[in-house]
């Protein structure tokens, strides 16, 4: 269920060869309105609603463990959870409708989706398989139902594969958006309360405000070749929203706990 005013979905991009983050408040081409490194050479970015506030913070995924971060800023991880191992792809959501956002893995070897209703180890609570060999997993609110679903990207062709429910079966909708070699993003680009697709050119973003076939709504630049595409919102929503709702799940670790191996992030790019 959504706790916060529906705010429009903006962008950013990770670079895997620095570990640097690239956030935009604006789908806009410019330069980001923040810039922060976390994480090292070769982690997979993922981002989410960790605690409940409305707006989206950065983590990543190193060999089977989340190291995710209740702030876009340089420091160490506030929660640490292994779960999955280094060959999944990890995949963030409300599964539930809780009102924020836990974690999960896509595993590639049996396009099997593995998801937790809460940020701390354990078995899956949700077990779904969905797609081929070399989709790339997808997650968001297709229907403003409240709650986020799965789905697959298959970068050989742009197709695009959305799912209604977190269950085994065939997508519910189907459609061509892109071309092989995009990277998927998803966000609700323009605060009508479902989520839609978008892809990431080498650097060029091209934004649709429907999972239908057809031209991109928005496009800008952000980026280079070779970073990945995140989607926030990465503001907190306005004063006048609903308090904090904390879950389960969301323990407050010491800023003493780091990614094994990092150096205390720095800024700049």
């Amino acid at each position: 269920m959504r706790l916060w005013p529906t705010v429009d979905t903006t962008t950013g991009v990770f670079r895997p060869s620095t570990g640097a983050l690239y956030l935009k408040n604006a789908n806009t081409t410019g330069p980001a309105d923040i810039t922060l490194a976390y994480g090292l050479p070769g982690d997979q970015p993922i981002t989410g609603d960790w605690t409940g506030r409305g707006y989206k913070s950065i983590g990543i995924y190193r060999n089977g463990t989340f190291y995710l971060r209740n702030s876009n800023t340089t420091g160490y991880a506030d929660i640490v959870v292994p779960f999955g191992n280094s060959s999944d792809i990890p995949v963030a959501g409300d599964w539930t409708g809780k009102g924020y956002d836990s974690i999960g893995v896509y595993r590639p070897s049996t396009n099997t989706f593995l998801l937790r209703n809460a940020k701390t180890a354990g078995s899956p609570d949700i077990v779904a398989r969905l797609g081929i060999s070399g989709d790339v997993p997808i997650v968001g609110d297709w229907t403003g139902k409240g709650w986020d679903s799965i789905g697959v990207f298959r970068p050989s062709n742009g197709i695009v594969y959305p799912r209604n429910s977190n269950t085994t079966g065939i997508a519910d909708i189907n459609f061509v958006y892109g071309i092989a070699g995009d990277k998927p993003v998803v966000g609700d680009w323009t605060g009508q309360g479902k989520d839609t697709i978008g892809v990431d050119r080498n650097g060029r973003f091209l934004l649709r405000n429907s999972n239908t076939t057809g031209s991109a709504d928005l496009h800008f630049t952000l980026g280079v070749a070779g970073d990945d595409p995140i989607a926030g919102p990465w503001l907190a929503p306005p004063s006048s929203s609903p308090p904090v709702q904390r879950g389960p799940g969301t323990p407050s670790h010491p800023a003493a706990v780091a990614a094994p191996g990092a150096i205390l992030p720095r800024r700049g790019g």
